[in-house]
Formats: C-alpha cells, structure tokens, sequence
C-alpha cells in the first residue's frame, strides 16, 4: 500500500511540475513566489523596493539573466528566478498602463488575434491591467475589460511605494575572475587611466554597471573594470529570500550557498576564487555547519541517505552512474532545485532537479539534523 502511494504522489508531483514550468517564449507572463518571502529590488542586487510573501503572483517581463524583471502592485523590479515558479492564475493587480501605438490598437475577448473586437483604443489610452494570460495583458477601460499584446501596452510602474524613500542600495560584493591581473581604469573605457592592477581573486565592492562595465571600489580606490572580468554574489546581509519553518543551520547553509552565485567553476577549486562541485558543497558547509568530506564520493559515503521525497533545504543531492561513481554534488534548496558549481566554462548557479540530474540522482546526504 506504502509503495502506491507513493507512486500516486510521485505521478501527481510530476504532473504538476509539468503544468508549473516557467515559459520562455512569450512576452510576458505569470509566475508566483515560492520562497516565504522573496525582495523585490531596484536593480539586480540593488535596494529593496518590497518584501513579497509565498504565492504572490507577479507579471515576468524579462528572465534573460539570473534576475528577473517583474511588475506586480504598480511596482517594476528585480528578483531571483530561483525562487519563481509556473502559475494557472490569470487574474492579479499588475498596475496602470498606457496604450502606445501608431493610431488604435484593438482590444480583444480573449488573448489571441481570433477573439473579437470590444473597441478600439487610441495612442495613450489610459488602462488598468489586472492579469496576464496566454502572453497578452488582461486590461480594464471605460468599463470594458479584454486583452491587449503587451507590445502595445507602457506599464506605469514605480521603483518605490509612493510617499517613501527607496532604501540604500544593498551591498553588493564581487570578484576579480582573470588569468592574472585586471586594471581598475579610471573611466569605463580602455583609454582612460590605470589607477591600480588587479589579481584574480580580488575582493570588490560593486557600484552600478554602465555599458558594460562596472563601478567598483576596492582598498580606498574607485574606478571602472570590465563585466567580463567581475564575478558577483549578493551580501549575506542582502539575502534574495527568507524561508520559514526551517532551522537556523538550514538558513545559514542556504543563505551562505547563495552569496556565491556567478563564481566561476574552476576544477580543483575550493575557495571563492573558484569551485568545483564538492569544492563548493565542503567549502559552504565547513563555513555554517561543520566540516565535510572534500571530494563528491567521500561526501556520498559518510553522509546518511535520504531519498527525492525525504529531501530538505539544506541537504546535499548526489550524481552519477551508481552509488558507486559519484561524479557530482551540489545543495538542495528545495522545490526540485538545488544550487551548484556545474561544469568548466559555468558557474555557480541554481538548477532544477529534472531531465539529466534526475536520470543520474542517487540519493540525498543529511548532514543536518534537527
């Protein structure tokens, strides 16, 4: 009886998994929050412009990096992908807009070029958009609501509540990643001075990026290096995200993990200047919990099995062709992902537990008991 139960629990997750995946075609579309609660921010580690709680369903306006641009309440922002998930829900507050067009642009019955016509608006139409479906905005005008492409819609949106001041920005820490030396030019060009080279390694404080390259500060200096050359992870004290119900060391582990995102996989790695997988997973853990084996198989072998279902924010997840020839590991955050340090030529990152990872997953570690 235990086995089909779990076998009905394993075919529903899947079929909702399925049904959840993020789109990546469409314009804009709709995701919801699966951390307790995640920041909204005004740039990629930038301020803190809202906190949003689990569930909150928000428009996806571009996801071609590791941080999201989203819009929800009015309010246009940043937040990590990692913590977003697929939604059925189609009805949401995104905000006011404007009709941009040469002349009309027609308002539909349903998101698609087939529907009917309601009406035709104008350039600069004021609208209320109050959903997202099918990768067309659901729109409110003069008492008549349809859909309009999001081509044809300026969303009027605020990087902060009305009536408060956005906050600092957050401390964003970032490395030098070169083969050598870098220099930390006086402009953002490589015309201007040179005010200090640079080792790889280096530890920077990140300004804001400008045609590629980014304001830094570094040992009392402040000058320009390429976006090429930095590698960044945001502070501990500017975490993406906050869980409940989980331990103090499940915390740290998942808040430490991510202050690495973007570090280069360098093999044999095992400092922030650069991570191979288990240099990564020994690295973190010997920073929050306790020391671990080095390598991914002695990591396997002295850690106690937990199976997928049994999987906690904060375990490790093993790979490889048997239980015999691990050959990778990375940390569990929970939802089906899990951050790691790939493979030479990537970085640090979160993946999701699906396609190869779960053809070649066998099994859980816990470290963490409690």
């Amino acid at each position: 009886m235990k086995s089909t139960k779990t076998l009905f629990r394993l075919l529903v997750s899947g079929a909702l998994t399925a049904s959840m995946l993020l789109p990546s075609s469409l314009a804009v579309y709709q995701a919801k929050v699966k951390a307790d609660s995640l920041y909204l921010r005004s740039a990629p580690g930038g301020s803190v412009i809202a906190t949003l709680s689990q569930g909150t369903t928000v428009a996806v306006t571009n996801n071609s990096s590791e941080w999201y641009k989203v819009i929800v309440d009015g309010k246009e922002g940043y937040v990590s992908g990692s913590y977003l998930t697929g939604t059925t829900a189609t009805d949401f507050s995104v905000g006011s807009g404007k009709i941009t067009c040469s002349s009309t642009v027609n308002l539909r019955s349903e998101a698609n070029t087939s529907s009917s016509i309601l009406t035709s608006l104008s350039n600069g139409t004021a609208v209320t958009i109050t959903g997202v479906s099918g990768g067309w905005y659901k729109v409110s005008v003069n008492g008549k609501t349809g859909y309009v492409h999001p081509d044809y819609v300026q969303v009027s949106s605020s990087s902060a509540s009305a009536g408060t001041t956005a906050s600092a920005p957050a401390a964003t820490a970032g490395k030098v990643s070169c083969s050598s030396t870098v220099n930390l030019r006086a402009e953002a060009n490589t015309s201007s001075g040179i005010l200090a080279s640079l080792a790889n390694g280096t530890a920077v404080t990140l300004g804001a990026k400008e045609n590629g390259w980014y304001k830094v500060s570094v040992n009392g200096k402040s000058g320009y290096i390429k976006a090429d050359y930095i590698t960044t992870s945001v502070s501990s004290s500017a975490n993406m995200a906050s869980y409940s119900g989980l331990s103090a060391k499940r915390t740290a582990v998942l808040d430490y993990a991510a202050k690495f995102l973007g570090v280069p996989y360098v093999y044999g790695g095992s400092t922030p200047s650069g991570f191979d997988c288990s240099g990564f997973t020994s690295y973190v853990y010997k920073n929050t919990v306790c020391s671990i084996e080095r390598v991914a198989q002695a990591q396997f072998d002295t850690t106690t099995r937990v199976s997928r279902d049994e999987l906690l924010p904060g375990d490790l997840v093993f790979f490889g062709s048997s239980a015999y020839s691990i050959s990778h590991v990375g940390i569990y955050v929970g939802d089906g992902q899990f951050i790691h340090a790939p493979h030479t030529g990537d970085v640090v990152k979160y993946d999701s537990l699906s396609g190869s990872y779960a053809t070649r997953f066998q099994g859980g570690g816990r470290v963490i008991f409690d």
